[in-house]
Formats: C-alpha cells, structure tokens, sequence
C-alpha cells in the first residue's frame, strides 16, 4: 500500500520534470561550491600566508603567525576592534529591533497613510551602501550641513563622523536607518498572524495596554524575534562597506569587519593579515549565533509549551 502511494507520488513528475528538478538543484549547487566553499577555502589557506597580492611580492607559509600577530603590538588595533565590533553589534541590534517593533505596531493597519510610511520606512534598504553612506556625509558635514546649523543654533559644535564621541552612534543610526523597514515588515507579518479573537479575550478580561503587549503580543512574536535579532547580529558583525564609506574605520569605529578590509587592502596590503582576520570574524559570529539561536529557540519552546 505504502509501496503504492510513493510509485503514484512520483509519477505525478514526468522524466523530462524530474530532470529539470535535479538540473536545476545541482546547478545551484554547482554556483554555491564555486563561488562560496571554494573561496572560502581559498581564504583560510591565504591566512597562513604571508600573501600581499602585489606583483613581484614573494609569497611563503607562514603558520599561524598572523594569527598570532593579531594579539601583539606586532598589528595593533586587533584587541579594540573586538570592543567597537561588541559595542556596534549590541547597539544596532537593540535600537534596530526596537524601533522597527515600534514602527510595526504603528504602521500595520490597512489605511493609504500606513501604506505610505512603510514603503517610505523601507526604502533605504534598496539603496546602495554608497548612496546610504555620501547621504548622511552630506547631512552630518561638519562645515555646511542641516546638523551643522541646527547644533550651531543652540551653540554646539562637533566634527560629526569625524569626531571620537559621536562617530560609532551616527554609524550605528546609519546602520538602522538603512535596515529598519526589513525588520518592521517581519514584525508586521507576526503582528497578522496574531487572531484577534486573543486580543478580544483580553480586553473583555481588561487587561491594559502595556499587559496585552507583554503577556500576548511579544510571546506569539517569538519567532520573529529570534529572525531579526539574528540578521541584525550577524549583519552588523560582518559590516564594513558603510563605515568604510563613513569613517574607514577612524575615530573609534574599527570594527572587525572594516579591521580585515583595510589590513588586507590598505597601503600596507597584507591580504594574508586580512584572511586572517575575516577568518577570526568568522570564528566569532558562529560562536555569537549558534549559542544566541539556541537560546531563543529555547525561550520559543517555552512560551509555546
């Protein structure tokens, strides 16, 4: 009978199907070893190198001394870069999920003015990196900017993104500005799943806002909590294209990501430095999210036992 059942299964797919299922997945297959396992095997072979990519440049095995090299005076700027890169991390994944959760709550009703502000919220995400990061140079320029006249009214003067107070917070709202609208519409799509009928058992029991927030919105949220905090983690974990075009990495904004772009491209090219270091970059984000996953999988269980 079972026998049967998966005989009539598969004949619902003719040969000339079955062969362009395949095909197709191992073609992708195929692209995915080529550009994404053979480079990335490439690159830890590169980080026991002492390869600069220069022409001329003599190449030999080094061992593990770049990777050595990361925790000495040898290559200062490793050990900070590890602060900026918790500090980054930590701050564009709260205020991220935050103020998209907010913007979510806000704007998923069905109205033209709603419409009108999610596509607006989410339009800086199909902006380029360089288009995101000349914008805000041009809005922060500390010597004719809006910022400029508006802190100069009440008296206050700052170099903006060159500045070592300010830099890292106006990278971190660069950051979110540009991913805000991806995490709201994940908030949003949890938001619908939600039956109204709980939210009707809640207000006959007269449960106030804040409580029907905290005991039925944010617990049926879970599982699209546990996807944005991720992509948020990860995302900025392994950013470098925008603070290169903010800072390039100055006045306190030296994350990993950027560290092993310019060790491996800057006018010291040491791309074996650089491999080195995307490798550590590597190391820490699976390090960060496998035990971050487990622990909301875990509080996802828990809520819906």
């Amino acid at each position: 009978m079972i026998m049967g059942w998966k005989r009539s299964r598969a004949s619902l797919l003719s040969a000339r199907s079955r062969a362009m299922m395949w095909g197709g997945i191992g073609l992708g297959l195929a692209f995915y070893v080529v550009f994404g396992i053979v480079p990335a095997v490439a690159n830890l072979g590169v980080s026991f190198t002492n390869y600069s990519g220069l022409s001329g440049s003599p190449t030999s095995f080094t061992g593990l001394s770049n990777y050595t090299a990361l925790f000495t005076t040898q290559r200062p700027g490793f050990v900070s870069s590890l602060i900026e890169t918790l500090y980054f991390v930590v701050g564009v994944t709260v205020v991220q999920n935050a103020v998209a959760l907010l913007l979510a709550h806000r704007l998923q009703g069905t109205g033209r003015l709603a419409a009108l502000l999610r596509v607006l919220a989410f339009f800086p995400i199909v902006l380029g990196v360089t288009v995101v990061g000349i914008v805000w140079l041009l809005l922060f320029d500390p010597s004719s900017s809006p910022a400029q006249a508006g802190f100069s009214a009440i008296g206050v003067q700052s170099a903006f993104f060159g500045s070592s107070r300010v830099a890292m917070p106006l990278v971190i709202i660069v950051q979110v500005w540009q991913n805000l609208g991806f995490t709201m519409i994940v908030f949003i799509g949890a938001l619908k799943t939600i039956p109204r009928s709980v939210y009707e058992a809640g207000a006959i029991d007269g449960i106030t806002p804040w409580r029907r927030f905290r005991l039925i919105t944010w617990p049926l949220m879970a599982p699209a909590v546990t996807v944005n905090v991720l992509l948020a983690v990860i995302g900025s974990l392994t950013t470098y294209n925008l603070i290169f075009i903010l800072t390039d990495g100055q006045f306190g904004t030296n994350t990993l990501g950027i560290f092993a772009f310019n060790s491996a491209f800057a006018s010291t090219a040491d791309l074996g430095l650089g491999a080195a270091v995307t490798i550590v970059l590597l190391f820490a984000a699976v390090v960060v999210a496998l035990p971050l996953l487990a622990v909301l999988r875990y509080r996802e269980a828990r809520l819906f036992k």
